[in-house]
């Protein structure tokens, strides 16, 4: 019963390389992580939108997502957990 039992389960999930850095991270992408830097350095969503050569839009969006998965609800706090992270520095 056993064995037959064992042999229905599904197969274990693969690890790829990006989950234990993007665990490591909080979940954030690598994109997430550079926004996370430029917000800690001050710069505007306009700002970071022409260093990083994409829409503002787009800023807007990757600034959400910190947001919500950092559980935070300011730039300010985005900032302040760059600089404790090491990501960037004061």
């Amino acid at each position: 019963f056993v064995q037959q039992t064992q042999a229905m389960l599904p197969p274990a999930p693969v690890v790829t390389e990006r989950q234990p850095a993007k665990a490591s991270n909080a979940g954030l992408t690598r994109r997430e992580r550079e926004v996370a830097a430029l917000v800690a350095a001050g710069k505007s969503n306009r700002a970071i939108a022409e260093a990083l050569i994409i829409g503002e839009r787009t800023v807007e969006g990757h600034v959400g997502n910190l947001l919500g998965k950092l559980g935070f609800t300011t730039r300010t706090q985005i900032a302040a957990w760059a600089v404790q992270t090491g990501l960037t520095k004061p």
